[in-house]
């Protein structure tokens, strides 16, 4: 009797794992556990069967317009507490940065955004090492456009032709908010630095290139004393 069992028993596992086998990949047999095989998850870009109003059905959908993702705006409350901190912060879900947008959006830019930070030295230095890392090449060390992607050592063409206009002439005419666009998305040939500078780094860097420019806390002081007394 038991050996009967036995065999009836080892007769049954054979039969499961022979017919659980296939040498066609595409037909991979008999599945006892099909929620341990297929994942009811949806895989990251698969097709769902849920089609939004643009008619997309990819799995992985693209944050709702205007969103702000968890986290980021910092806890900090100098951040938090401080309106021009937010709106920069906050910008880039009310910015499509789309080319045929582009002057539009800049334009509003300039008009909404001001820098948060206070013009001092502390700003000044961390925004001459960003500068010197992410900048310098194409914009020179004087900010005049003499980069080594402009002008080699030897004095001859280097591989842009396209000379970055100079500080001094061109800082003077636009925003606070026009540069922090830019310099998010890009202007030109030159791309974006949104995703390699956080909004802190980015208006220090603004603050070191307006320097440059001779544009800075004295520049601003004297611009609002005269406005105060020409209310006067």
């Amino acid at each position: 009797m038991k050996n009967y069992l036995y065999l009836s028993v080892m007769a049954v596992v054979v039969a499961l794992v022979t017919s659980s086998c296939s040498h066609d990949i595409k037909k991979p047999g008999k599945i006892y556990m099909p929620d341990m095989t297929y994942s009811n998850a949806l895989e990251p870009y698969a097709q769902s069967v849920i089609v939004n109003e643009s008619g997309d059905s990819a799995s992985a959908r693209k944050p709702v317009q205007g969103t702000i993702p968890r986290g980021w705006i910092p806890m900090d409350e100098n951040i938090r507490s401080n309106s021009a901190y937010l709106l920069s912060y906050t910008a880039k879900n009310h910015f499509t940065h789309d080319q045929d947008k582009w002057q539009e959006e800049y334009d509003r830019a300039g008009a909404t955004l001001k820098n948060p930070l206070p013009f001092t030295d502390e700003n000044k230095d961390a925004g001459k090492k960003l500068y010197t890392t992410h900048c310098v090449n194409c914009h020179g060390a004087a900010g005049d456009g003499a980069g080594n992607l402009i002008t080699l050592e030897d004095g001859s063409d280097g591989p842009y032709t396209a000379v970055p206009p100079s500080y001094k002439t061109r800082l003077t005419e636009i925003n606070d908010g026009n540069i922090f666009y830019s310099v998010s998305y890009g202007k030109g040939m030159m791309g974006g630095y949104g995703y390699s500078l956080n909004v802190t780094e980015r208006w220090q860097v603004i603050q070191y290139i307006k320097s440059l420019a001779g544009v800075g806390a004295t520049a601003v002081a004297a611009k609002t004393d005269s406005t105060a007394t020409a209310k006067k």
